[in-house]
């Protein structure tokens, strides 16, 4: 053999043992979750009260003492069989609601006394570690009443987790230590969840698979899954299949679906993005193994063939470093997964089978994480959903939030909405008067505040949604939040000031999930699709909005947060209105009545097909206080809404601002056969509604027509048809509703609190001056005068003398040409002295006051400048000017308000000043040079081609000298300059090059 060959033999060798080191994988991680819960029967009774006054058929300790097991040693025997195991161990998840009626138990020596001392063995076992020093038996953090997390809101989630943090900490002992992670309850997950988890500071969660699985492109959905098909808004995790993975069917088991091996059997990073802010939450999620855990809680290794189901994929588990780990998850205390085989000879046999196969190994979660870090940049989306036994945990969680029936009642969203309300009046109550002791919570005493808490954690036991129809279950959310309000009023209404807490606002679903494509058919649902919610303020609402937008490419990645912030980006389009309409239920008789209830609040989004929607819902009390919600996303296809054959609408779409010729052809219908129609119409998901009209009948054509005026404000053209004796057609119950385009929305809207759109121009301690400008619109606003006082905005092309304070105030004013003012006593607004159309409005408290007026007949002309200033007084005859307040601040104090104490607002900004200050000069020069080139300092782009180039330096050059050089503010962006061609192609090439050598020659002389 020449060396040569030996070298090459070698090479090959080594080549082989790289390709074998990658293959051999680590063995496949088994792990285990045992729920145990059991709620509070019954809100404001512990169950021995309960079983005494016979609220329901059968008896409530019984239900307990069949679990003695579960609750006690078998746990503790299943883990203590597998010691020999380095890493073996068990989540367990006790309900805090369960604890405690364990403790009344205990406390009332039921069956001699069987409860006693029930706490000890998990304790005990809780204290034996891994190889690795964490807990055998980690007691999982739960949220303390079994609450349906993702339904919930970031503060009272946090709350039943600080609860079931202090009564772990009251049950366990010091020794016992908070686990890293979080079962939570019904496995029922979103993504909105993560920034409570994370403030509590839990590590990682427990999710169902197949909501990791439905959220990759490429899913093979079924409808055998007892799923309809996931939305493709949330469809961005990456195609398995081009990265080594596999769609496997599993055999030996329940499993309608394909899995995702080795995908969804890892663990990954998920996250949360703040919507306000951008900022990101991230932690772990531990994919639990749905259809194995399924089939594991029937009764353990036996009823799963742990070997034949697991090897089915074993072949994918190729990556050392992050090995696949089936995670089984069940309830510990139900059917066969709460039995005396299940946690002793069953379990015996699989730590027999474990002990025995190389090819599987027993772990906790923390042992395998801490093992098998998930890399940093392994982030993966979760579409939201629950665990299998919850009608397939859909991601509308429909078990807890039932469609209505065909009488339009739903238990579920009556509680919903019961539940809104009563969470807004104890959060008020909280902000007003703050809990102080988590233990009188626990224990339902303390301030009427803690006892509030107390009752809303009960109300949210997610159990009340479950068992719909059945005991006395469907009033079980509203005893409890009657008994919360009870306690939140007394701090509400001996508080005299004005309440800060912002509305509370369901989080926001949508009908149909899957608009212009299939659910379960027969055909496509609508492309149109209303979003609906639950809000509710102590102060009442003063306007409930619906944002939408659409994404530019109909793509939302991963790498990007443009999608998850209100403020966006390049990616995403402009935020669309819509008001939305309010409406209530009305209960059966069998249901307890509320002592409040959240309205529900609707509006459609139409005509969208092939894109992607964000959209999210803003709510408004009174007070101004604002609550937004997450923002959510969907996909809509293309299939187009179901308006019938028999009506047409020219133009489509419809023009705003223009005519619009309806057509209707009745037979078939309703009116068929009809000798009147009359169109009952109106713009805006039927915002504003006209009186009906006469249509006209077109005999060659057999049709009815009439040409309506469309509102230029309008989106949505909405109608129905009459007879004029009351028999309608509606569409089956759809209406007809069109898409507006052209629509001309207001640049400012007058509703008193500060337009998006204002620039702050000067301030005064908490005092400030805004404005805006769109076309000849100049927008003033300050803060509202607050009692006591009135409030005056000065506008004039140029001050005048000192005159008179306006309304007899005391002191001097240099003369205006106009004013704004806020008269707060009696909540009075307007302008005064005004020629130009001009609008004015105020916010109780709390808000602006703010108006607009057209510069353009105001003076002639828009003028290049004005000069403004704000002066406060006491709101009497002869009130005195407040210094404090004035703005601009006064310059001597003197009680007046001067010519030179008035604010210089440029509105046409002179070409070539990129400085803004007024002049065009060497240093708007200096600004350009130190620029040149970019494309995101934009400063000096004085041509507005959004590229600091040389036609910048030719507009510099072409209007140097002008300018005042007083101190001002521009609200335009520049006036129209020299276009790039008006400098010709070699001239514009030699000043670039003469641009950079300049650059560069003064950054020498620098």
């Amino acid at each position: 053999m020449t060396i040569p060959q030996f070298l090459r033999l070698v090479s090959a060798w080594l080549g082989c043992m790289a390709v074998a080191s990658v293959l051999v994988a680590e063995p496949v991680q088994v792990g285990f979750l045992w729920h145990m819960h059991q709620p509070v029967y019954f809100p404001g009774e512990t169950i021995s009260q309960t079983d005494a006054a016979g609220h329901f058929s059968f008896s409530i300790t019984d239900v307990h003492n069949q679990r003695l097991g579960p609750y006690t040693n078998w746990p503790r025997d299943a883990i203590q069989s597998g010691l020999g195991l380095p890493h073996l161990g068990a989540q367990v998840s006790f309900s805090g609601s369960l604890i405690q009626n364990l403790n009344v138990l205990e406390a009332a020596g039921v069956n001699g006394g069987q409860w006693n001392n029930w706490k000890d063995t998990s304790k005990q076992a809780a204290q034996w570690d891994t190889s690795l020093g964490n807990p055998r038996l980690d007691l999982v953090n739960f949220g303390f009443n079994h609450p349906l997390m993702p339904l919930l809101d970031e503060r009272d989630i946090r709350m039943q987790i600080k609860l079931q943090k202090r009564i772990h900490e009251q049950t366990w002992g010091p020794n016992v230590e908070f686990s890293k992670g979080i079962f939570p309850p019904e496995t029922a997950f979103s993504t909105r969840i993560i920034p409570a988890l994370v403030a509590e500071g839990i590590e990682w969660t427990i999710v169902d698979s197949i909501h990791l699985e439905r959220a990759t492109v490429g899913y093979p959905h079924t409808n055998a899954s007892n799923l309809f098909a996931p939305n493709r808004a949330d469809q961005i995790n990456p195609d398995i299949t081009a990265n080594g993975g596999q769609w496997v069917q599993l055999n030996n088991l329940w499993a309608p679906s394909k899995v995702a091996a080795p995908f969804a059997y890892r663990p990954h990073n998920v996250q949360y993005v703040d919507p306000a802010t951008g900022a990101i939450s991230q932690m772990v999620a531990v994919p639990a193994a749905r259809y194995e855990g399924n089939e594991d809680g029937r009764g353990g290794f036996g009823a799963l063939q742990y070997e034949q189901v697991m090897e089915q994929y074993r072949q994918f588990n190729t990556d050392p470093n992050h090995p696949m780990f089936v995670l089984l998850h069940h309830d510990g205390d139900n059917f066969g997964g709460g039995s005396e085989s299940y946690y002793h000879s069953n379990f015996q046999n699989m730590v027999n089978w474990a002990q025995n196969n190389a090819n599987y190994d027993v772990s906790t979660v923390d042992d395998y994480l801490e093992r098998f870090p998930v890399a940093a940049n392994d982030v993966v989306h979760i579409e939201n959903g629950s665990w299998a036994g919850a009608d397939n945990g859909d991601p509308e969680f429909k078990k807890w939030l039932g469609d209505p029936n065909a009488s339009g009642w739903s238990p579920d969203r009556n509680s919903w909405a019961v539940l809104t309300a009563a969470k807004n009046r104890v959060f008020t109550a909280d902000d007003i008067a703050p809990i102080t002791n988590l233990d009188n919570i626990l224990a339902g005493t303390g301030t009427p505040t803690e006892r509030a808490w107390r009752h809303l954690m009960v109300a949210e036991s997610s159990d009340y949604w479950y068992w719909d129809g059945t005991e006395v279950w469907d009033s079980n959310v509203t005893r409890g939040s009657n008994l919360a309000v009870a306690q939140a009023d007394q701090v509400i209404n001996a508080f005299g000031g004005a309440e800060t807490t912002p509305p509370s606002v369901f989080i926001p679903q949508r009908e149909s999930y899957n608009p212009g494509v299939m659910e379960w058919g027969p055909g496509a649902e609508p492309s149109d699709f209303e979003v609906w919610t639950f809000a509710y303020d102590v102060s009442g609402l003063s306007n409930v909005t619906l944002k939408w937008r659409v994404d530019g490419d109909g793509q939302n990645p991963l790498d990007s947060t443009q999608n998850e912030t209100y403020v966006g980006g390049s990616e995403v389009g402009a935020w669309n209105n819509i008001l939305m309409n309010s409406s209530d239920m009305t209960p059966p008789a069998n249901i307890l009545a509320p002592t409040y209830r959240a309205q529900r609040y609707g509006a459609l989004i139409t005509g969208q097909e092939d894109a992607l929607i964000d959209y999210y819902v803003e709510a408004i009390d009174t007070l101004g206080n604002i609550a937004r919600s997450d923002i959510q996303h969907v996909y809509v296809g293309s299939a187009l809404p179901p308006i019938g054959t028999n009506v047409t609408v020219s133009p489509d779409p419809v023009v705003a601002g223009q005519l619009a010729t309806i057509t209707y052809d009745p037979a078939g219908g309703p009116l068929a056969g009809a000798t009147e129609i009359k169109l009952h119409y109106g713009f805006n998901n039927w915002q504003t509604v006209n009186p009906d009209v006469a249509m006209i009948w077109n005999g060659s054509e057999n049709l009815w027509s009439l040409s309506v005026p469309v509102s230029a404000t309008a989106n949505q053209l909405d109608f129905v048809f009459n007879n004029g004796a009351g028999i309608w057609d509606n569409n089956s119950g759809q209406d007809w509703h069109f898409n507006v385009v052209g629509t001309q929305v207001p640049a400012f809207v007058m509703d008193g609190q500060l337009d998006a759109v204002a620039t702050e121009l000067v301030a005064n301690g908490d005092r400030h001056l805004y404005a805006a400008l769109s076309g000849d619109e100049l927008y003033l606003a300050t803060e509202d005068a607050g009692e006591g006082n009135d409030v005056f905005i000065y506008l004039a092309q140029q001050p005048g003398a000192l005159g008179a304070a306006n309304w007899a105030k005391t002191g001097q004013i240099a003369a205006w040409d106009a004013f704004l003012a806020d008269e707060n006593n009696n909540d009075f607004e307007g302008w005064f002295d005004v020629s130009g159309t001009a609008q004015a409005a105020t916010a109780a408290n709390g808000g602006v006051l703010e108006g607009t007026l057209n510069l353009a007949q105001e003076f002639g002309s828009l003028p290049v400048a004005i000069y403004v200033a704000v002066g406060v007084y006491q709101s009497a005859d002869g009130g005195t000017l407040v210094p404090s307040q004035q703005v601009p601040a006064s310059v001597n104090g003197n009680g007046n308000i001067e010519a030179f104490e008035y604010y210089l607002l440029q509105l046409i900004a002179t070409p070539g000043d990129f400085n803004s200050d007024g002049t065009v000069d060497q240093d708007d020069y200096i600004l350009w040079r130190n620029t040149f080139g970019s494309t995101t300092d934009l400063r000096a782009d004085g041509n507005g081609d959004q590229e600091i180039d040389a036609a910048d330096y030719a507009v510099w050059r072409d209007h140097q000298g002008l300018g005042g050089g007083a101190v001002s503010s521009y609200l335009l962006t520049r006036a129209e300059s020299p276009s790039p061609a008006a400098v010709p192609e070699p001239a514009a090439a030699g000043l670039a090059l003469i641009a950079v050598l300049m650059g560069v020659v003064c950054r020498r002389w620098r």
